[in-house]
């Protein structure tokens, strides 16, 4: 099964410029080696996902109501810090927003973006497959991919370059070998730098994954995936701890870890979401240097 058929049956509203790009990547796609079911199903999970199913070409920063604008960009949820008092100015007006957000009204992240003139916040907001943001990541891309993204940033999302700054960006990250190992957590924070929208990403492998299947998918992702020394090392941990019934220790995240994860994190009174991420692997440190600890004559 072609990439472009799975593209069409998962997202059938999928923008026409990304099914082109789609239709006519097959030889991109091997050559950033991206040919096998794990690897495929795990790349189109998070394009997609970025892309609400190919229906997202550029952010979309038209907020409509104060509590959705605040909940993502107000004091306490993002860098800009949009007061309550000041919402009204960027309702419904997507470019003063992405001034304020992305621009030079937010001078720190716009450092950090390599946007330094006026419009720029705009100008680079999220756009393409992985929603790459900031001129100075579309200046990167596009020197990485031989197009001039940053003069000309509708390039990002025009059929003949689309794929290619996200599949850039997979291939920085060394994303295969994670993939590899089905690790939709740690592919998750190199491309969004951190959890967000994970449960969306692991719904959505699932369905690429099962459209996958009459083409070679024919066992769960997770008995597929190569092991991985992390996953080993949490299972000890969480057989360490006290893990009931006690962990395989084989090296791959399914069911019976996900399931591990989340009694220890109800026990330590974290977030439970079956997720070994940053916070729960602090508190398994913490838990596991206090009983040893504990141990010493």
């Amino acid at each position: 099964m072609r990439i472009v058929t799975i593209v069409r049956k998962v997202a059938p509203r999928c923008y026409p410029n990304y099914l082109k790009a789609f239709e006519d990547g097959d030889e991109i796609f091997d050559r950033f080696k991206i040919n096998t079911p794990l690897r495929i199903a795990h790349f189109l999970a998070q394009a997609l996902y970025e892309t609400g199913r190919g229906t997202v070409l550029f952010e979309s920063l038209k907020y409509k109501t104060t509590a959705r604008l605040l909940e993502i960009f107000g004091i306490g949820h993002h860098s800009a810090a949009i007061r309550p008092d000041e919402v009204d100015q960027y309702l419904n007006n997507d470019r003063a927003l992405a001034e304020r957000v992305y621009g030079l009204s937010n001078p720190k992240k716009a450092k950090e973006l390599g946007n330094t003139k006026p419009g720029d916040g705009y100008k680079y907001r999220g756009g393409g497959l992985l929603q790459t943001t900031g001129g100075a990541n579309y200046l990167r891309m596009g020197k990485l991919a031989g197009v001039d993204f940053y003069n000309n940033p509708d390039l990002i999302v025009s059929p003949e370059a689309a794929l290619l700054p996200a599949l850039h960006e997979w291939n920085e990250g060394g994303l295969n070998a994670y993939a590899d190992r089905n690790e939709i957590r740690t592919i998750t924070r190199l491309i969004n730098g951190g959890y967000n929208g994970l449960s969306g990403r692991t719904e959505l492998f699932e369905v690429v994954w099962s459209a996958i299947g009459k083409s070679g998918a024919n066992q769960v992702a997770w008995k597929a995936a190569t092991t991985s020394d992390e996953t080993r090392e949490l299972q000890e941990a969480l057989n360490d701890l006290g893990a009931e019934p006690a962990l395989v220790v084989d090296g791959r995240y399914g069911p019976a870890t996900a399931q591990a994860v989340e009694w220890f994190q109800n026990h330590a009174k974290i977030p439970v979401d079956g997720n070994a991420g940053v916070v729960t692997q602090a508190a398994l440190n913490l838990r596991l240097n206090s009983r040893t600890a504990s141990e010493r004559p």
